[in-house]
């Protein structure tokens, strides 16, 4: 007596059920990458927050003028140089220990995140600074002293005096989804209303 091989294919139903899980761990995936960049870009805007308001404190501290690079990937911290007239790099290798902190190294965001300054430092004149820095005034936008002069280093968006006066910025943080901003914050610091943060959240994105 020969046995009889029945081929039992998949019912409707069962396909339906698989094809739910998929569509279920598919979801779970994508909001899982999507909370973890979330969570990284307010990472870097509060980074980006407390690294201006370091440098504010740190200025009235060392009685130096600081000022923050704005680029649209990446920023950095450099300082005034009266000597040289024009905004340097700072040496780390040629501070004491603890007279500057690390936090100030140059600092690069990651490729979905980008900058956007919205409002840049206006830079005082001689009458708004103190002594050794009354050059500021004569650096233009291009980092340039005046149309024949020799090319100076770049101008800083925001700048902290060591007065305590701070040379207001206001700048915006977009976190990227391919070419569209998915989301963004706008941080702004002024000597009248100190630090502002505002976040602009688009949940449908």
């Amino acid at each position: 007596m020969h046995s009889q091989i029945r081929h039992r294919g998949f019912t409707l139903i069962e396909l339906l059920v698989v094809m739910v899980i998929i569509a279920t761990l598919a979801g779970m995936t994508t909001l899982s990458i999507g909370s973890a960049s979330s969570r990284k870009w307010n990472g870097e805007v509060q980074r980006l927050a407390h690294l201006l308001q370091l440098v504010a404190d740190r200025a009235l501290i060392d009685k130096t003028h600081y000022g923050v690079l704005l680029e649209e990937e990446a920023y950095r911290v450099v300082r005034y140089d009266p000597l040289a007239s024009q905004w340097s790099e700072i040496d780390f290798s040629s501070d004491t220990a603890g007279a500057v902190n690390h936090r100030f190294a140059a600092h690069a965001l990651p490729p979905n995140m980008h900058l956007e300054v919205l409002e840049q430092t206006e830079l005082p004149g001689a009458d708004e600074t103190e002594a050794g820095a009354d050059d500021l005034e004569n650096i233009d936008e291009e980092g340039n002293d005046g149309e024949d002069g020799p090319q100076r280093a770049p101008t800083p968006q925001f700048a902290a005096l060591s007065s305590g006066e701070v040379l207001p910025v206001e700048v915006a943080m977009h976190l990227m989804k391919g070419r569209d901003i998915s989301r963004s914050a706008i941080i702004s610091y002024s000597s009248l209303y100190g630090m502002q943060l505002e976040w602009l959240v688009d949940d449908d994105r």
